[in-house]
């Protein structure tokens, strides 16, 4: 009995096996050309199109291919799965009409007959960035300023003349999205003609447009005038080793026990504080550096939101010398802690600058790309229009590292024209 049971168990396998199976893995290759696309739409858009279609109906289609002419240089191919039903041009330098070959491929490589298409692209990202560009003379040379809408790469290349008059190129600035303005500098304060163009990563060149500009003069301001004030609502210092004076001395202090550190008594941290500098002369500021010690840009001291704020008032820098300051409510930081909203009235905002972290990890997170950066110096520009100020109030706002409340830096510069 138990023998008749193996038998029919066997007898269905058996069958079963001869049945039809599912394939599974590459379709077998063959030297047939595979069917065309069908139902073929386009949507024109900038520098480009989206051409949308219906794939043949054979199993081993691999990818559609489109091949084109952007210009009389470059000629591209792109690619788009069989998962997709669409394929993306671009790259396109006008707006004229354009021939797209179409071609279905198949696993063994086999390439359709080619369905051509026309497109017709919207204007191109480059030109609209050409179209946008503004420029104005600045401190050391000139500030251009542009609309990226498309987001795309590409460079504003500026030309200046050489010693036999021809326009050659002075700098290339590069688009990466974060900021649409950028100051070119290292020209000198006299009445020049420069020269502008757009060119994206396609080779496309727009016209050159040509300016009369005057830079602004720049200079680094003289740090002998500077004074660190220690005004009534100043966050008190540290030890004589990392007052603020540590801070601007001309040195690059790589040990943070060198540098200015605000005070490590617990009981007085507390964010925001500030610290307060005279800088002698009343400066219209252009830009300034700050440079981070060793290993501490972004961690313990390290500063990621810094709002500077600047004043002339003497009236308002000796209400707050020597203890002369009168605290609301009886409200004193230095038995409180609180710092934060102390010392601001009377005081000009300027504005806030947001310390970048090139690798973008959070909090204390860091690469040695981040501690180089940081030690190398963080440049910043200022908004432009604002007054030449005597006083200023800097103001940490926020640390990278979340469990200290005590700021500092190795070194800090400013740029820009005494008065």
């Amino acid at each position: 009995m138990r023998n008749l049971l193996n038998y029919y168990i066997v007898l269905v396998l058996i069958l079963v096996s001869c049945g039809e199976e599912e394939f599974v893995g590459q379709p077998p290759l063959d030297s047939n050309p595979p069917g065309q696309i069908s139902n073929v739409s386009v949507e024109n858009i900038p520098g480009g199109a989206i051409i949308k279609y219906t794939l043949p109906k054979e199993k081993d289609i691999l990818y559609i291919e489109a091949t084109y002419a952007v210009n009389s240089e470059l000629i591209r191919v792109a690619k788009s799965s069989k998962f997709n039903q669409y394929i993306v041009v671009d790259g396109f330098g006008d707006t004229q009409e354009y021939e797209v070959e179409l071609r279905s491929v198949d696993y063994g490589g086999n390439k359709s007959k080619p369905l051509k298409e026309t497109i017709k692209p919207l204007e191109p990202p480059y030109l609209k960035v050409f179209n946008s560009l503004e420029i104005e003379s600045d401190f050391s040379g000139v500030l251009l300023s542009w609309e990226n809408v498309d987001k795309v790469d590409m460079g504003i290349t500026v030309l200046k003349e050489d010693a036999l008059g021809n326009f050659v190129p002075f700098k290339t600035v590069y688009e990466d999205y974060t900021d649409y303005s950028e100051n070119v500098r290292g020209l000198d304060s006299i009445t020049q003609t420069l020269g502008f163009f757009v060119k994206d990563k396609y080779k496309n060149v727009s016209d050159t447009i040509f300016g009369t500009f005057k830079p602004l003069y720049e200079q680094e301001l003289d740090k002998a005038l500077w004074t660190a004030l220690r005004l009534d609502t100043d966050i008190p210092q540290h030890a004589n080793a990392r007052r603020v004076e540590k801070g601007f001395d001309g040195i690059l202090h790589q040990n943070y026990a060198r540098g200015y550190v605000s005070t490590f008594r617990s009981e007085l941290h507390y964010l925001p504080h500030h610290q307060t500098i005279d800088f002698g002369v009343k400066a219209k500021i252009s830009r300034f550096i700050i440079y981070s010690v060793e290993y501490w840009g972004y961690k313990r001291t390290g500063i990621k939101k810094l709002e500077l704020y600047g004043t002339n008032d003497e009236a308002l820098i000796d209400r707050e010398r020597n203890g002369a300051y009168v605290w609301p409510n009886g409200d004193d930081p230095n038995d409180t802690g609180n710092w934060r909203e102390e010392g601001l009235d009377g005081w000009n905002y300027i504005d806030e600058f947001e310390i970048i972290k090139p690798s973008g990890l959070p909090g204390i997170e860091v690469t040695q790309e981040d501690d180089d950066y940081a030690q190398d110096g963080i440049e910043f520009n200022f908004p432009p229009g604002i007054p030449a100020y005597r006083y200023y109030r800097f103001r940490s706002v926020e640390l990278w590292d979340s469990g200290s409340k005590h700021s500092g830096w190795s070194e800090i510069t400013f740029f820009g024209q005494p008065q």
